[in-house]
Order: structure tokens, then C-alpha cells, then sequence
């Protein structure tokens, strides 16, 4: 359950490695990120009941951890967004200029008892207006299901869907399901089960001609596999595909 914390309460300043490891367990990535350039740090000035009584001093929780780093050397969607300034230089020039006009967000961490409260944007608004770099990115496999990389003021690049999962989105929209529904395979199955016959026959023949097409199987490999998985498999490829943000500062630095 999210706690609503008091905004006079909460504060960012700089954080350690040390804040990172005590959150990084709750993020979906896992191993470490390479590199950190500056890692923030968010905290919860609260007072609990035996400090109230007492007199002392708020002990501070950490809420969150955000953790910037230095930018990939290859990026086909950044070569997009920033229109290849980046492409056609030899590899020591392009990893110069990167280093001096790029960082990345690699880690946006939050207290699961803090989450959906917006602070996860607030983390990263921070860390664009305190960047020393004109262009600021980063990649989020949960990008489609949690935007708040665009609520930050980020904006968002993703490749083009291929045209078989652009054919599964659109026999999702007939139905007036929001592709996000994917996220949850149970509920999905269950809404499928609740539709009429003809129309529940169809979504899983799409269901199934798509991950022929995702997984490269013949049909009469593919009939082996249990609809449960192909509606996993569609989550995974449809909803945890990565998506690239970028902000671009001008100001910042050489442009």
C-alpha cells in the first residue's frame, strides 16, 4: 500500500552506491549498471510515534534511487532522434563526442511502498535539470506500460512495430482492448473466455498466427503450445519491448 508522504518531507540530494544496492532488488533489470556518473538519491523526513513522543530528530527513509551513467556506444533509435549525429564517425570520435554530450538514466528505483505517487518523475525531472550534458536518455523495457519518463518532459522513440504484431494490435483494438491488457496473462485469458464463441475463436487464431511469426515456427510445431504461453510470449514482445527517451538541453554544454 503507498504512503502519501508530506512534499516538505521529501528531499533529493547526492546519493551512493551504497542507496543503490539497498533498492536495486526491487527493479526488474537485474545486475548492476556500468559506469555511474551521478546517482540520486530520494528521502522521507518522517517523524514516527516514538519520535514524536521523544523530541528526536526525523530519521530519513530512502524512497528512491535514480543512477546516471555514461552513454552505450551503439544506439540505432538515438541515431533517429537526434538525426545520426552520431553515426559515420569513427569509433573513438563517436565515444568522445557521446561522452561529452550524453548521459543516460540507468536506474529509476522506488520503495514499492512509494510507488504511484509520482515520484519516480519527480526523481527524474531532477536529474534533467541538474545534468551537465546537453542530451539525456534512456531505455525502459517498461516504457509502454509506466510512461513516466514522458510525464518528465522525455521524449519517446520506439522502432516501428513489426507487421505481424501490428496485425495482433489491431485484432486487439476490434475488440476494444487496450494492448496494456497483456500485462496480465490471467486477466487476459479470462476476458477472452467471456467473449461469444465466433469472435473468442478468432483473437486466438491471431493470437497463434502471430507467435508463428515471432517464434518461427511451422504450424504443426506451433499447435503444441499452450495458449497461456503465447499470450506470455506476446507480453513479453509486445509490452516489454524497449522504448528510447531522450531530453535535449541546447544550453547544456556543446550542441
Amino acid at each position: 500500500m503507498s504512503v502519501l508522504p508530506c512534499d516538505a518531507m521529501l528531499r533529493i540530494e547526492a546519493g551512493s552506491w551504497r542507496d543503490y544496492r539497498a533498492l536495486a532488488e526491487h527493479h526488474y533489470r537485474s545486475g548492476s549498471p556500468f559506469a555511474p556518473t551521478a546517482i540520486y538519491a530520494m528521502r522521507h523526513d518522517a517523524l514516527d510515534a516514538a519520535a514524536r513522543f521523544t523530541g528526536a530528530a526525523a530519521r530519513p527513509t530512502l524512497v528512491g534511487v535514480l543512477v546516471m551513467t555514461r552513454p552505450q556506444l551503439g544506439c540505432t533509435l538515438r541515431d533517429h532522434a537526434t538525426g545520426g549525429r552520431y553515426r559515420g564517425l569513427k569509433r573513438s570520435e563517436a565515444a568522445d563526442l557521446l561522452n561529452a554530450e550524453v548521459r543516460a538514466i540507468a536506474r529509476v528505483v522506488l520503495d514499492p511502498r512509494y510507488r504511484g505517487l509520482g515520484l519516480a518523475v519527480r526523481l527524474v525531472k531532477h536529474a534533467l535539470a541538474h545534468a551537465d550534458t546537453p542530451y539525456v536518455e534512456a531505455l525502459a523495457a517498461m516504457g509502454r506500460v509506466n510512461p513516466f519518463f514522458e510525464r518528465a518532459g522525455m521524449v519517446r522513440y520506439e522502432a516501428p512495430p513489426r507487421l505481424a504484431d501490428a496485425r495482433l494490435l489491431d485484432a486487439l483494438a476490434e475488440e476494444n482492448w487496450p494492448h496494456t491488457l497483456l500485462a496480465c496473462p490471467r486477466l487476459f485469458a479470462a476476458r477472452l473466455s467471456e467473449l461469444e464463441q465466433v469472435r473468442r475463436a478468432w483473437i486466438e487464431s491471431e493470437l497463434r498466427r502471430w507467435h508463428r511469426s515471432a517464434a518461427f515456427m511451422a504450424r504443426g510445431e506451433a499447435e503444441g503450445v499452450s495458449l497461456d504461453e503465447v499470450i506470455r510470449l506476446a507480453r513479453d514482445r509486445l509490452l516489454l519491448r524497449c522504448v528510447y527517451y531522450l531530453h535535449h538541453d541546447p544550453q547544456r554544454g556543446a550542441s
